[in-house]
């Protein structure tokens, strides 16, 4: 598989779904392309969903099995640990930093709620106050987590986006403030196109 698909993406739910979730989304994406529903269309959609069907397999073999999804979210996402994200030794004014610097939820199902997360650290001196900006309604800051015992940075902050048509696309930023420091996290999100109905 290309390495600019996603597992999660295909079977369009989130980094965090459940076992449940992964196995009703497979059953949702193989009743839309399974031959059977595609008798009387043309070759090439047939040959086009023989070939999405080919996808949504290989990603629920890897989502369904717990150890094969371990393996995969850890070559995904990469990994970062708590001492990365201290690694910078305060020095002058405050400067915010955040990780990854854009959240992308690709071809998932309208109304089915997208968790994502992103860790914010002071590269500069110190500060006074952390300001997270309130986003647009679609998307929730859902929890702060501070990664070390006396509740300041470096932070991971939880998110929820939710789009609510067939086909739409949403983009938009959270920002954060250390003091007169600024950094953005860009977050888009694409909903699937509502599906054909064959007949």
């Amino acid at each position: 598989m290309p390495d600019d698909e996603d597992y999660y993406e295909i079977l369009g739910v989130p980094s965090d779904a459940t076992h449940e979730q992964i196995k009703e989304a497979y059953i949702y994406k193989v009743n839309i392309y399974h031959p059977d529903r595609l008798a009387g269309t043309t070759e090439r959609i047939r040959r086009k969903a023989e070939e999405e069907l080919k996808k949504v397999n290989e990603a629920y073999a890897v989502l369904s099995s717990p150890g094969k999804r371990r393996q995969y979210d850890a070559k995904r996402f990469g990994s970062i640990s708590k001492s990365d994200l201290r690694k910078a030794k305060p020095a002058g004014k405050p400067k915010a930093e955040v990780y990854p610097k854009v959240i992308r939820f690709n071809n998932v199902l309208p109304y089915v709620k997208q968790k994502g997360a992103f860790f914010i650290r002071n590269v500069g001196g110190q500060y006074k106050k952390v300001l997270i900006s309130q986003p647009p309604e679609w998307i929730r800051v859902v929890k702060t987590t501070p990664l070390q015992d006396h509740g300041k940075l470096p932070m991971r902050v939880e998110i929820e986006a939710t789009g609510v048509q067939w086909g739409g696309t949403y983009s938009s930023q959270v920002v954060i403030r250390l003091d007169e420091s600024e950094a953005r996290v860009r977050v888009k999100l694409k909903t699937q196109k509502k599906p054909r109905k064959f007949p």
